[in-house]
């Protein structure tokens, strides 16, 4: 079935089901942000493959849902169908709630699919539906009904996280929750965040593309914890290990019925906000229920000792493969016939050929002239290009070791660069300075800091659309809540020893983009009078194209912060590159 045939088989079954409207959102029961394939409903409707959107179908209407990152790549993914896009974010589009409510009648029904919406969000949508005397059905899931050629829900073999990687054992995390559990009174703690599970039981798998985790949910009481997963994931090794640490295996399927089972008036911990609707119904209901973040969300932002020293070794290896990569591709010439597609490979060889890595921590962004000034684009067969020998051209990718996490971004000309990109590189780069090297009260939040980043693109009436930094996790998702540095407010301290990315932008719709992108480490700086500062430290080791800088717009000390970021570049990177790039690199880290 094409897209528009498959708008007509819903609109049969809302109507023999007397469903005036049907909302496809891009999530799984984990509330994962990047989802397995089984579960990519939204993606199998509409074409659109970006990571983020919700579709909605009414009787007369198709509508995607996308933000400012995908705003291109979805016109064009849809362009052949039935379905408009409303672009989230920009002035009078209303949200598909809001574009819900106005739309449909007084006693419309609504439906959506409870496995894959969350608690707090069905209580959002029914409060707003309801005032306006809509219903919400959240037993609708007619993908499942027409989805013939659906893949299998995914059965990767699940493996344990050595405590030298991870820096400490699973009992030692399971101990700390319960520690929270009991300060809330709490003999049950449900979790269903695929991410947090991993970093609680020191577990990794292959159940996500791109990302090491398992699809299971656990349960933790007071003395004992179960993983609900497919049996054939643990093997008998496994299990006996688990098992000794008082982790129980139990069938996947089964979480509901045990929740069901939950003695009457016992306190469950559950994540209003990670948890989907079905399961929390699943929940015996004379059972109390408390609705907090879950613990690991916050425990696991803070990265050890052991995990930074490792990261920090890791972050060389990275940075070493990168460059690689940059005088690889600097050295191809037109009759090369290099594209976007056949570059990403060439990375991840490069990657591949240092210790301890597994795969790529995100699908890479190689996106060349115009492609670029797409935030998040992602070469197809369709959309890959050719990379000549003039223009912008931008690489966006990152590696997932058994020792951390890297993310990425560098932005290069091929050729000779033009006046306005020059400027605009360098406005970018004075942003990434600024926020490298601020110092902050302790107690300050991401979104104090992000307009630090915007400063020098607002004062020439430029801007970008994406938040300045995202979290990263330690060998787990490269986006990591909730840290993060964008406009949005978000109420999270940043703390020592939490990873994030520094990655301000520019995009020039049908011409480029620019992105700059390290990770930084918070860390403590100084205590006096006025109270403890923080700092960021830079991790990330890659140089920034010198031909690209205009030193007129620099100031001294953004020049030295340059210059001494470059010699430590080529002091920590040289030793593991072949002479020729060593050489290479030399010149590219020489003194503005």
């Amino acid at each position: 079935m094409n897209t528009n045939e498959k708008i007509d088989h819903i609109r049969q079954l809302m109507k023999d089901g007397n469903i005036a409207a049907v909302v496809i959102p891009s999530d799984d029961p984990h509330q994962s942000e990047y989802v397995a394939e089984y579960w990519q409903a939204r993606k199998w409707l509409t074409g659109f493959s970006g990571s983020a959107g919700t579709a909605v179908v009414t009787r007369e209407h198709a509508i995607l849902w996308a933000d400012f990152r995908y705003y291109i790549q979805a016109e064009k993914q849809i362009s052949d169908s039935r379905f408009e896009l409303y672009k989230m974010g920009e002035p009078d589009v209303p949200t598909f709630q809001k574009w819900l409510i106005n739309t449909l009648k007084p006693g419309d029904i609504i439906g959506m699919d409870g496995n894959v919406v969350s608690r707090a969000n069905v209580k959002k949508y029914k409060a707003g539906f309801e005032a306006k005397g809509l219903l919400l059905n959240t037993d609708i899931d007619f993908i499942k009904e027409l989805w013939k050629d659906r893949p299998v829900r995914p059965n990767s073999k699940a493996f344990s996280l050595s405590e030298k990687y991870a820096g400490k054992g699973r009992k030692d995390k399971i101990e700390e929750i319960r520690r929270q559990m009991d300060a809330l009174g709490a003999s049950y703690h449900l979790m269903a965040t695929l991410d947090d599970i991993a970093w609680t039981l020191n577990l990794r798998g292959k159940d996500v593309h791109t990302n090491p985790v398992n699809i299971a949910f656990v349960l933790v009481t007071s003395k004992m914890v179960s993983l609900f997963v497919s049996y054939g994931k643990v093997d008998n090794e496994l299990a006996k290990e688990l098992k000794r640490d008082g982790i129980e295996i139990a069938e996947y399927e089964d979480i509901t019925t045990v929740l069901s089972q939950i003695q009457d008036s016992k306190v469950i911990l559950v994540d209003p906000e990670n948890t989907n609707y079905r399961l929390y119904q699943s929940i015996n209901k004379k059972s109390k229920i408390v609705e907090k973040p879950n613990p690991a969300i916050a425990l696991k932002t803070i990265k050890n000792d052991i995990e930074i020293t490792h990261l920090r070794q890791t972050l060389i290896k990275d940075g070493a493969a990168v460059v690689n990569f940059l005088f690889w591709i600097e050295h191809q010439n037109e009759d090369a016939q290099i594209t976007e597609q056949s570059v990403a490979d060439k990375l991840y060889a490069f990657r591949k050929d240092q210790e301890l890595f597994v795969g790529n921590s995100f699908d890479p962004i190689m996106a060349y002239r115009d492609h670029s000034a797409m935030c998040h684009y992602s070469a197809t067969k369709e959309t890959d290009v050719v990379i000549g020998n003039t223009g912008m051209f931008l690489t966006d990718s990152g590696g997932n070791y058994l020792t951390g996490t890297t993310d990425i971004t560098r932005t290069i000309c091929r050729g000779e660069p033009s006046k306005q990109e020059i400027t605009d590189y360098t406005l970018v780069l004075k942003g990434h300075i600024c926020v490298a090297t601020i110092l902050f009260p302790k107690g300050t939040k991401g979104f104090q800091i992000d307009t630090l980043s915007r400063q020098y693109l607002w004062n020439e009436g430029l801007d970008f659309g994406h938040g300045t930094g995202h979290g990263v996790g330690f060998f787990l998702c490269v986006h990591e809540g909730p840290a993060r540095i964008s406009p949005h407010p978000i109420d999270v301290k940043l703390e020592k020893g939490m990873v994030l990315t520094n990655e301000p932008g520019l995009y020039r719709e049908g011409a480029y983009g620019i992105r700059l992108e390290n990770m930084i480490l918070v860390d403590q700086a100084f205590e006096n009078e006025f109270g403890i500062f923080m700092k960021f430290e830079t991790l990330t080791n890659c140089h920034f194209e010198r031909n690209l800088i205009d030193i007129n717009l620099l100031s001294k000390d953004e020049k030295d912060w340059i210059n001494t970021y470059h010699d430590r570049v080529y002091e920590k990177l040289s030793p593991n590159l072949d002479k020729d790039v060593a050489s290479w690199l030399k010149e590219k880290t020489s003194p503005l």
